[in-house]
C-alpha cells in the first residue's frame, strides 16, 4: 500500500526502511542466499528487523525521538517541520547508517569465523565456474547433441540467483561422441542455457595456449589452426 498521507509515510520510515537498509546492505556483502529469495521472506525479515531496531532506538533515545517528531505535542510530525536540518541528520543516522553499519560489522565477524578454505556457493552450477579460469567446454544436451567451445576473458557466466547460463567466446565443432572436431570458422561464440543441458564437462587444458582434445586424424590440423589465445578468466556475473 502507497502511503497517503504525511503520518503514514512517517510510519513507514520509522518502521520499515531501517529493516530495508539492513537487508540490502547485508545481501550485498555476504551474497543471495536461498531462503530469502521468496518476496514474503524478504518482506518479513525487514520488518522484523526494522521492528528491532525502532525498539533499540526507543530504548536508547525515546524522549528524544518523540520531541524530534512531535514538537512537544504539537502535531505527528511538528518537530521536524520545526527543525528539518536535525530530522534530516537523525533519518539518516537512524535509517541508513546504523542499519547499514550493523550489517557490515555482522558481514566482518562471519568472514573472520568462516574457516579459511570455506566458501559459500548457492548452487553447483555457481561452484563449478567461481574462479575459473581459461579452459574448453563441452555440454550434452537433452536432445542428445554436443556443444563444445572455449571459455576466456571474452566470455560470460550467470551467477545465482539469475538462472544458468553461458556464453562461450569461441564454438568448436564436436563430434556425435563429444570429441572436438575443430574450431568453427568465423566464429562469434554459441550460448547455452542450463535448463537445456544434460551434461557439462569442463577440460582443463596443459596451459592456457593449449588446443582442446580432438580426433587422433584431425590433431595435425588443429595444430596448425593454432590455439586460443585468451588466457584470462572469464567474465562470471
Amino acid at each position: 500500500m502507497v502511503p497517503g498521507t504525511v503520518q503514514q509515510l512517517t510510519i513507514l520510515l520509522v518502521l520499515v526502511l531501517p529493516g530495508v537498509f539492513y537487508q540490502a546492505v547485508r545481501e550485498h556483502l555476504r551474497g543471495a542466499v536461498a531462503a530469502e529469495q521468496e518476496p514474503q521472506n524478504r518482506i518479513v525479515r525487514a520488518i522484523a528487523a526494522g521492528a528491532l531496531l525502532d525498539a533499540v532506538y526507543a530504548v536508547a533515545a525515546g524522549p528524544w525521538l518523540v520531541r524530534l517528531l512531535t514538537g512537544d505535542g504539537r502535531g505527528p510530525v511538528a518537530g521536524m517541520l520545526e527543525r528539518p536540518r536535525e530530522a534530516g541528520v537523525a533519518a539518516l543516522l537512524l535509517v541508513v547508517v546504523v542499519p547499514s553499519g550493523i550489517a557490515w560489522a555482522e558481514a566482518v565477524r562471519d568472514r573472520r569465523r568462516r574457516r579459511a578454505r570455506y566458501e559459500p556457493t548457492p548452487t553447483a552450477w555457481d561452484a563449478l565456474f567461481r574462479d575459473r579460469g581459461s579452459c574448453f567446454v563441452r555440454a550434452r544436451l537433452k536432445n542428445g547433441l554436443w556443444v563444445g567451445g572455449w571459455l576466456g576473458s571474452g566470455s560470460a557466466v550467470s551467477a545465482y540467483p539469475q538462472p544458468g547460463d553461458v556464453y562461450l567466446q569461441s564454438q568448436y565443432r564436436m563430434a556425435p561422441d563429444g570429441t572436438f572436431l575443430g574450431k568453427v570458422p568465423d566464429t562469434g561464440g554459441v550460448y547455452l542455457r542450463a535448463a537445456d543441458i544434460d551434461v557439462l564437462e569442463v577440460l582443463l587444458p596443459p596451459s592456457a595456449r593449449s588446443t582442446p582434445p580432438v580426433a587422433p586424424e584431425q590433431r595435425t590440423r588443429e595444430q596448425r589452426e593454432g590455439t586460443e589465445d585468451d588466457a584470462a578468466s572469464p567474465t562470471v556475473g
